[in-house]
């Protein structure tokens, strides 16, 4: 019973030394990893002993009888949680994310994960995928950090606060060109063109297009209708149906033998779940380098900005929460220059009625 020092081995073959402290309450056998040596002294691990001990004179063991679970195990919890409790939209990426971290720390606890393990994991990562891409996986750990600590499943400080995330470069970097839009149809699969002019005439997210069903659109007033739950701010909205899309709609309906309530079906006639794919061969073999399925969202909504759609309306359309966010499509380097010019013939004008005066007055 007491304090000790136990090593882990890393997956690099490295070893970090971590404090440990062991008691006995009851019969019971309670050991808890305090943190990594060097971060946390032996003195600090005296310490957090003594705490547990303490809370376990005062009838407080049920806290701490818990075992600390490892980052997979809790991993499921999570999981389900988002899934069928926040019935988060993107459970489905976390569960990924989530499952590259696990392979990354193994069958560590939540206790043993340290913010320079955190740290050791970017430096990793960041030579397979993009900062971004590592920066959704870190906001997601730490969610999972403060879910347990919420269900009494972790004490400590979440490490994931103490790692400094990777600076992004959210400008808007990608539209389709027409010329790129009339190759990227042509070399598209039958069942993508359709979703591809879908979301070019409405600035719909994918998520929104692949789980739009009939009785979502009505075609008598033009009108579709978007639910709270394939939005992703859990808000429902409104898009009407231009003519472009109405055809669309139409020809998605003549065949639809099969009845399927979903408005888009894959070459099997069954309601598409995966289109990345498909969207990639299309844009490989039209030769579009960068072009994500996403862009096609941002070249929607600079085109109803560029033939001179309303801010306030384009916000509307896409759903963004505030004003702000649409703003970025409406190029405001040109509107400065526009009211510079603006404000230079007016003041030229005055100047020339102040000349005009004088001259009268000589």
């Amino acid at each position: 019973m007491g304090v000790f020092k136990r090593w882990h081995e890393h997956k690099d073959g490295t070893k970090t030394p971590y404090w440990y402290y062991r008691l006995w309450h009851n019969g019971r056998e309670i050991k808890r990893s305090v943190g990594e040596a060097g971060i946390v002294t032996k003195t600090q691990a005296k310490r957090v002993m003594e705490e547990t001990k303490r809370r376990l004179r005062l009838g407080k063991f049920d806290i701490f009888d818990a075992r600390i679970p490892t980052l997979g195990e809790f991993a499921e919890e999570y999981n389900k949680y988002v899934r069928d409790v926040k019935k988060k939209r993107s459970w489905s990426r976390d569960r990924e994310l989530l499952s590259n971290l696990c392979k990354y720390f193994g069958d560590k606890r939540l206790s043993e994960i340290t913010p320079k393990d955190i740290e050791d994991y970017k430096r990793m990562r960041l030579k397979e995928v993009k900062p971004a891409t590592i920066n959704r996986a870190l906001s997601c750990l730490k969610h999972l950090f403060n879910l347990a600590k919420r269900w009494k499943k972790y004490f400590g400080d979440n490490p994931v606060s103490q790692v400094e995330f990777f600076e992004e470069n959210n400008k808007l970097e990608r539209v389709l060109t027409l010329e790129e839009e009339e190759k990227l149809l042509a070399c598209s699969a039958p069942h993508l063109r359709p979703i591809i002019l879908c979301a070019l005439n409405t600035g719909m997210r994918k998520g929104e297009i692949l789980n739009l069903k009939w009785s979502n659109i009505d075609m008598e007033n033009n009108l579709i209708t978007i639910e709270a739950t394939n939005t992703k701010s859990k808000k429902p909205k409104r898009i009407y149906v231009n003519s472009t899309l109405r055809g669309i709609l139409l020809e998605q309906r003549l065949k639809n033998a099969g009845g399927s309530e979903h408005v888009f079906l894959g070459a099997n006639g069954e309601p598409i779940k995966w289109l990345r794919t498909a969207f990639e061969n299309a844009c490989r073999r039209a030769n579009i380098i960068n072009l994500r399925f996403h862009d096609l969202r941002h070249t929607a909504a600079t085109r109803m900005v560029e033939s001179g759609a309303n801010i306030v309306a384009v916000s509307r359309i896409l759903g963004h929460s505030t004003l702000s966010m649409t703003m970025r499509y409406a190029h405001p380097d040109a509107s400065l220059r526009e009211a510079v010019e603006k404000l230079g013939n007016l003041n030229s004008n005055r100047t020339k009625n102040r000349t005009s005066e004088n001259s009268e007055e000589a």
